[in-house]
This record gives C-alpha cells, sequence and structure tokens, in this order.
C-alpha cells in the first residue's frame, strides 16, 4: 500500500482568493483525498471548517478579509491537533517569524511543483501516524479508527450509523468541551433535538460506557 493512499479516507480544505488556483490545485488534490473543500477567504474557511470534517488545511498567507495567518491563529487557539500548511506568493521573513508559532506542516513560497506538494503529503501522513492521530483511544484497549469509521475493542468493531459518526467525530474534535445542543444540531444539519438525545443514548448503550456526557440545559460533551 502507498503511503499517500490513506489520504483517500481523508479530507483536505483548500483556503486561496485566487480562484483559477484554487481550480488548479482542486484538480490536483482530488486524486489524493476523498473530499476537496475550497474557501477564498479566512472567514469563508472558518464555515468550512466549523461544518466539515477536514485532516489537513492548506491555507494562502495573503487573502481579504481574513488573511491565512488569522485564520489559523483562529484554528489554533481550539485545535492544536489540525495538520496545516501555509503558502505564500513570496519568501518574506517577517511571514516566516509569524508563521512559527502556528506549528506548520510546512511553509512553502510560490510556485512550487508536485513533487514539493507530495513531500509535504507525505510529511502529512507520517505526522498523522507518529501522533496516532489516525486513532481516538478511550480506554487502553477501546478506540475509535478514523479510517474505518468505527471502534475497536481488541479484534470486535462496534458499527454505527452516519448521523452517528458524524456526532462522535466532532465531539472527539473538541474532546473536553461542551458543545451547545443548538450547535450540535446545526453541524448534524438536523432540527431534531429527539434524535440527538436517541443517538447519544445508542452510542453509549453499544459501547457499554459513557463516552457522551448530557450537561443539563447546555449540551454534550466527550470527556477523555
Amino acid at each position: 500500500m502507498n503511503n499517500l493512499d490513506i489520504l483517500k479516507e481523508l479530507n483536505v480544505l483548500n483556503v486561496d482568493d485566487n480562484i483559477q488556483a484554487c481550480e488548479n490545485i482542486k484538480k490536483t488534490l482530488e486524486y489524493y483525498f476523498k473530499n476537496v473543500f475550497i474557501a477564498h477567504n479566512g472567514e469563508e474557511a472558518l464555515e468550512v471548517y466549523n461544518k466539515k470534517e477536514c485532516h489537513l488545511l492548506i491555507v494562502d498567507y495573503d487573502m481579504p478579509i481574513m488573511n491565512g495567518y488569522e485564520f489559523l491563529s483562529k484554528i489554533r487557539e481550539k485545535d492544536d491537533e489540525i495538520s496545516a500548511m501555509i503558502i505564500s506568493s513570496y519568501d518574506d521573513k517577517v511571514k516566516l517569524k509569524n508563521a512559527i508559532g502556528l506549528n506548520l506542516l510546512e511553509y512553502l513560497v510560490k510556485p512550487y511543483g508536485l513533487n514539493e506538494l507530495k513531500g509535504v503529503l507525505n510529511k502529512f501522513v507520517k505526522s498523522l501516524e507518529k501522533k496516532e492521530l489516525l486513532r481516538y483511544y478511550v480506554t487502553e484497549t477501546l478506540f475509535y479508527d478514523r479510517l474505518k469509521k468505527t471502534f475497536i475493542d481488541d479484534s470486535k468493531e462496534y458499527k454505527f450509523t452516519s448521523y452517528e459518526i458524524k456526532l462522535i467525530e466532532y465531539l472527539f474534535r473538541y474532546k473536553n468541551q461542551v458543545i451547545k445542543y443548538d450547535d450540535l444540531l446545526y453541524i448534524l444539519e438536523s432540527t431534531n433535538q429527539k434524535s440527538l438525545i436517541n443517538s447519544v443514548y445508542n452510542i453509549n448503550k453499544k459501547l457499554n460506557i459513557k463516552l457522551i456526557e448530557n450537561v443539563k440545559d447546555m449540551g454534550y460533551w466527550l470527556k477523555r
């Protein structure tokens, strides 16, 4: 199995105000990734990030409304695990210095070639494996496999509906944070709070642990 084959189960968000540049790189990224999301400024990117599951962020530094540095700074306030790379049109030492604090996977200067991009993607895969970011451990033996979209305990697998998986992955993404009911319904693209309650009950029952906890009158959280 090619190291990059794992990307076919992952999603990437590309952020660039240059529409043509976005279309060009999208065609390349679609060859490697399951889904390629596009945004043309930091504000649009935040909306996509909050609604979609993203595993890698490829961000242009210079953009209107909210630039790449501002966007990634906001991301890092609540997510220090997601991999991100910044792209800039020229080698600017000030921008590079600013970017160092963002815990970047890479800082690429335009124009860059396919080999450079593949090098970064290989680096991305290695970082996932090293940090075990493709697995969310709940106990010493029970973990959620992000590629298989299932929980595994030794050799036993626990299957869930697509709705339940979306809920699980969002709560893992913001573990130890209480997510409001309305925010979860928005992410799940639902208005039915009863479905949300039933899904939480089914997940906990199937795993035989209290994975997701209710905080009365506030929301749910995954305390791990």
